[in-house]
């Protein structure tokens, strides 16, 4: 007789793991499936398109775009306009990374959904403006935050 290996997986240990990895400020894999994308580009640059844990638990999607291996960098917050994640905000996103700096695109479509997407973009705005100090916590940030509007 062979003795059988049964393997569980819990959700509230998904859910653990999943905690501190956000209080770690790393990113954090996500129940769903989602595409991500970590690319090199313009040379001196890196960037990830896909789910991203803050420190302090919140899970967004965007777009991070920073300079390759350089950290203690000022975060820029770029807001998309009506129609979400687009070109105009990818190039300010690079303009910015270019100038030294961590550049975050929350993709608003994407990180609010169901009954939160029902509050309209002023609110999402409203609440990433909220989240200032956890992108200021971000693993390569330095704490200084700046908002910007594509």
């Amino acid at each position: 007789m062979t003795a059988s290996h049964k393997s569980t997986v819990s959700r509230r240990g998904v859910m653990s793991r999943m905690a501190i990895a956000a209080a770690a400020g790393i990113a954090a894999p996500t129940l769903a499936p989602v595409a991500h994308a970590a690319a090199q580009i313009d040379g001196n640059l890196k960037a990830f398109k896909g789910r991203y844990a803050l420190r302090g638990g919140r899970v967004i999607d965007g777009y991070f775009v920073a300079p390759s291996h350089a950290s203690e960098l000022d975060v820029v917050v770029v807001l998309h306009g009506e129609q979400g994640f687009d070109a105009a905000a990818r190039a300010l996103a690079h303009d910015h990374a270019r100038a030294g700096k961590l550049a975050i695109v929350p993709d608003m479509p994407a990180t609010y959904r169901g009954i939160a997407a029902l509050a309209g973009r002023d609110a999402h705005v409203a609440d990433i403006k909220a989240m200032r100090d956890a992108f200021g916590r971000h693993v390569r940030g330095n704490g200084k935050v700046e908002f910007v509007s594509a």
